[in-house]
């Protein structure tokens, strides 16, 4: 079971406007179990040290184009669908590292 144990946290939980400082969030088998403004004790979790940085839900976008990487998109049948299957993914890592677990394809991956 892997165990996470994020220290000194600062929070946005999407319920309330304030950000929450110098909290302590424990994650065990990729669910939050426990959230505290005072150290949380785990034998078995592996402790972060945060330092303030923000911990949130993550995003929903319901509007994205994974393929559609260029403006002119008559243009997309003109590029391999290998080079577009490549680019796709790595645009989904930059929207993961913005903070988007969720994303909806508006365009979708089949042409035509």
């Amino acid at each position: 079971m892997a165990s996470f144990l994020f220290e000194n946290a600062a929070i946005l939980d999407g319920q309330s406007t304030e950000l929450r400082s110098d909290h302590h969030v424990l994650v065990e088998d990729n669910r939050i179990v426990e959230v505290s403004d005072k150290p949380i004790k785990s034998e078995t979790s592996h402790n972060i040290d945060v330092k303030g940085m923000t911990l949130m839900p993550g995003l929903i976008d319901a509007h994205v184009h994974v393929k559609a990487t260029i403006v002119n998109v008559g243009r997309l049948s003109d590029i391999p669908v290998s080079y577009l299957t490549a680019d796709a993914g790595k645009f989904m890592k930059q929207m993961l590292m913005r903070g988007f677990t969720t994303v909806r394809d508006a365009g979708g991956a089949d042409r035509g």
